[in-house]
């Protein structure tokens, strides 16, 4: 059995703690650069989403601050006047552009300041020649009144997925594109409209223009549902004879 050296083992000893110390401070340094990272990174998170919710509290405050009032004699900020018992909806002075803007990106923006309508019945069934829209809390329109007692119509925002929500926003729009089904609209200019009974009542002025494209991935579900619905049909009458 060979000799071995006490000497050799220590300083074998003293590398292996060198190595281990070398090592040890590393991964301190290491875990510390990680720790740095993961701090900056939470306060940008921290400063972006402090940045988003200024720019929504901004976004409201431009909407709120443009309520204006629409019969003479009002105090500025104050809504439109309602018939007794309705709750008041205050109208916008806000410019065409930006309306159209707001209604693109963030509608539900606009629906405090929304009164929702459809075609009357009078419209519908053919008593009356032009189109007339009444006050409905499900109508597929909104109303919106602007300063100088505009009225502004919309469609609900919202997939079209009727023949039916089509014939009736073709009352009140030009509507271009694909007439495929379930299609996304978009809005390019509002039409307008003359208010017979304030807030519950009003006759079309001038049509507005929409344009509509077909929204696939929602028409591959509508198509597979239709599929499986005949599958289905077909079974059951099979299973009848």
């Amino acid at each position: 059995m060979s000799h071995v050296d006490p000497a050799q083992i220590v300083e074998s000893v003293k590398f292996l703690l060198k190595s281990v110390r070398q090592l040890s401070d590393r991964f301190r340094e290491t875990n510390e650069k990680l720790e740095r990272s993961f701090e900056a990174i939470a306060q940008d998170v921290a400063g972006i989403s402090g940045r988003l919710e200024q720019l929504e509290r901004n976004s409201l405050s431009v909407i709120h601050k443009a309520c204006a009032p629409v019969n003479a004699g009002e105090a500025p900020g104050q809504p439109a006047q309602e018939e007794k018992g309705q709750q008041s909806t205050p109208a916008l002075n806000l410019p065409l552009d930006q309306i159209i803007d707001i209604y693109g990106h963030s509608p539900t923006l606009l629906e405090p300041f929304s009164r929702p309508c459809s075609l009357s019945g009078r419209t519908l069934s053919g008593e009356i020649e032009h189109v007339e829209l009444e006050s409905f809390s499900q109508g597929s329109t909104w109303a919106l009144e602007i300063l100088g007692a505009q009225w502004l119509l919309l469609p609900r925002p919202g997939s079209l997925e009727r023949r039916a929500q089509v014939q009736s926003l073709e009352r009140l729009f030009e509507i271009e594109g694909s007439a495929q089904l379930p299609a996304t609209l978009h809005l390019h200019k509002p039409a307008t409209a003359l208010s017979i009974q304030h807030g519950r009542r009003w006759t079309l002025l001038d049509r507005g223009r929409l344009s509509v494209n077909a929204d696939p991935l929602r028409q591959n579900t509508s198509q597979m549902l239709a599929r499986l619905a005949a599958r289905l049909d077909r079974l059951e009458n099979s299973r009848a004879e």
